[in-house]
């Protein structure tokens, strides 16, 4: 897994390409606490393969750290060309009352980008 933030703009970037680790989450939980200080979060997740968790340490880690994110989090863009992927999203967008979130295919990474802003 890549991670990347951006603290002035309070953007989480991540991209997943296969199983996703124990030390993945930790990478991402990192990022995460330094953006804890934003009023508002906005993520980008770039997804070219999904292929699960290595162990449930690895997906426990990553479901504690979307809720403790749910409070900040304004709008997650979801690139991706998997249909339940997209279905999902949309599905979790269904359930959120503060936050925004949309599934754009890989070809409109540009409209998800300006989605964001």
């Amino acid at each position: 897994m890549e991670v990347n933030y951006y603290i002035e703009e309070g953007l989480l970037r991540y991209v997943i390409d296969g199983v996703i680790t124990v030390d993945d989450t930790r990478e991402l939980q990192i990022a995460r606490d330094k953006l804890a200080a934003n009023k508002t979060i906005k993520v980008l997740a770039i997804v070219t393969s999904f292929k699960g968790y290595e162990s449930l340490e690895a997906f426990k880690n990553a479901i504690y750290g979307d809720i403790h994110m749910l409070p900040k989090l304004s709008k997650y863009a979801m690139l991706t060309d998997s249909f339940w992927l997209s279905f999902l999203v949309a599905f979790l967008n269904s359930l959120m009352c503060k936050s925004k979130l949309k599934a754009f295919s890989f070809r409109d990474r540009n409209l998800a980008e300006s989605w964001l802003d």
